[in-house]
C-alpha cells in the first residue's frame, strides 16, 4: 500500500482577496508530521507540496494525485487558503491568480472547481481518500484576525462518497482564523498537535484515525474560540461515508501519562458526569500513572467544564426569567451550546435536571417568599471535590 499526499497552501492573492500568511506555514507543518516515520509515515517522494500555485499547477497536481492508483492506496489532499463560491453556490479553491469581477463576483475560470476534484476522486480506484480543507466560506475580516473568503456550500454533496473523508475547518457561514501563538491556522494548529503529540489517539490503540483526529481538533478549536471570545466560533465538520471515518491517517507517538489519564477519563464521561465506579477507577489509574491529585483534578475539570458552564448559564437564565424561558433566551442558549461544543443529547439531562428542580422548588415555595430566590441546584461530585 502506498501513501500519497498533496499539500497546497496559498498565501498570496490578487487584489480582492486578503493575503493569508499562515497558509504556507500550515503546509510546512503538515509536511513535517506526515513525513515523520513515527507519525504519518509518508515517504518524502510521495508528498507533493505546492506553495502559492497557479490554477493549472493545482489542477495538474490533483490529477496526478488520483490517477493510476491502486485500490488499497491512501490518498490525502490538504488545502489551506481561500474557499469561495460562485453565484450558483458552487464551491472553488482559490489560487494565487483567482480574481473577482467589478461586481465582486468570482471569475470561475480563475479558480479550481470542487466539481473537478469530485470527478477525479470518483474516477480513482483508491478506496481510502482524505480531503482536509482549512478554509472558510464567509468573507470579511474580524478585528485583528485574518478571515478566509465567502459564500455558502454543501461540502458533503460535492465531495462525499464511499471510502472518503472530508474534514473542514468551519461550516458554510463561519470564518477560519490564525492561531495567535503558533502562526498557523487554528484548525491546522490542532491537527498537527493531535498527530505530533499523539493526543488525537482517542482509544489509545497506537493509531490516529480520521474521526479521532477530527474529534480532537474540533474540541480544541471550540475551546480556543471560547477562551479567545471568537464569536461566532469555528465549528469544524467531518463528512465521511462507511470506512472513511476509520482510515488511519497516522501513528500515535508514545503519549505522556497525563494524556493517557485524560483519554481514559474522557471515555468514562457520560453526559457530563462520572459514575461512582468511574470515580474509583480513575482514582486507581491516577495512582498507577503517578499523577498528583491536583494534576488529575485539573484534567477532570477540563473535561466537565463545558457541561458545568452550560448548567450555570441555564440556572442564571431561569433565575432571571423563570420557567419556561423566553424564545430569545432559548435561542441564546442554543448558540452557547454550540460555542461549548455540546450536542443536544449532552444537554438534555442537564435541562431535565434543572427543570425538575425548578418545578419542585416552585411548588414548595410559600407565596410570601420572593420569586427572586435563586435555584438551589445540588453540586455534582466534581464540584464537591470528590476527586
Amino acid at each position: 500500500m502506498a501513501k500519497i499526499a498533496l499539500l497546497i497552501g496559498v498565501s498570496e492573492y490578487e487584489p480582492g482577496f486578503n493575503s493569508l500568511p499562515a497558509a504556507v506555514k500550515d503546509v510546512e507543518a503538515m509536511h513535517r508530521v506526515l513525513v515523520h516515520p513515527d507519525m504519518g509515515g509518508f515517504a518524502e517522494a510521495d508528498i507533493t507540496v505546492l506553495k502559492n500555485p497557479q490554477k493549472y499547477e493545482m489542477e495538474n497536481a490533483i490529477y496526478e494525485l488520483f490517477a493510476n492508483r491502486k485500490k488499497d492506496d491512501l490518498l490525502l489532499l490538504y488545502f489551506s487558503g481561500h474557499g469561495i463560491t460562485d453565484q450558483l453556490g458552487q464551491f472553488y479553491l482559490a489560487t494565487r491568480s483567482t480574481r473577482k469581477d467589478q461586481a465582486k463576483q468570482l471569475i470561475d475560470v480563475t479558480a479550481v472547481a470542487a466539481s473537478l476534484l469530485h470527478q477525479k476522486m470518483s474516477n480513482s480506484r483508491c478506496d481510502q481518500q482524505i480531503v482536509i480543507l482549512d478554509c472558510c466560506f464567509s468573507g470579511a475580516f474580524a478585528k485583528g484576525m485574518n478571515a478566509k473568503s465567502d459564500g455558502t456550500v454543501n461540502i458533503q454533496t460535492q465531495l462525499g462518497g464511499k471510502g472518503r473523508a472530508v474534514l473542514a475547518s468551519s461550516t458554510s457561514t463561519q470564518y477560519s482564523f490564525e492561531h495567535k501563538d503558533s502562526g498557523f491556522s487554528i484548525y491546522t494548529n490542532y491537527l498537527v498537535e493531535g498527530i505530533q503529540q499523539g493526543k488525537a489517539d482517542g482509544d489509545s490503540d497506537g493509531w490516529i484515525s480520521v474521526d479521532e483526529l477530527h474529534e480532537y481538533a474540533s474540541d480544541r478549536v471550540k475551546t480556543y474560540c471560547l477562551d479567545c471570545d471568537i464569536d461566532p466560533p469555528m465549528t469544524p465538520e467531518i463528512y465521511a461515508v462507511k470506512e472513511g471515518y476509520k482510515i488511519h491517517i497516522a501513528k500515535a507517538p508514545i503519549v505522556d501519562v497525563k494524556l493517557r489519564y485524560r483519554q481514559e477519563a474522557k471515555n468514562r464521561l457520560i453526559q457530563g458526569k462520572f459514575s461512582r465506579p468511574a470515580v474509583r477507577i480513575l482514582k486507581t489509574r491516577q495512582v498507577e500513572l503517578g499523577l498528583s491529585e491536583d494534576e488529575a483534578e485539573a484534567i477532570l475539570k477540563e473535561l466537565v467544564r463545558p457541561y458545568r458552564e452550560y448548567k450555570e448559564v441555564l440556572i442564571e437564565a431561569l433565575d432571571e426569567e423563570g420557567y419556561p424561558l423566553s424564545e430569545a433566551a432559548q435561542n441564546d442558549l442554543k448558540d452557547y451550546q454550540q460555542i461549548l461544543g455540546l450536542r443536544d443529547e449532552d444537554i438534555a439531562p442537564i435541562e431535565e435536571e434543572v427543570r425538575v428542580i425548578a418545578s419542585q422548588q416552585k411548588a414548595t415555595t410559600s407565596p410570601s417568599v420572593s420569586n427572586s430566590e435563586p435555584l438551589q441546584i445540588p453540586p455534582t461530585p466534581l464540584e464537591k471535590g470528590d476527586f
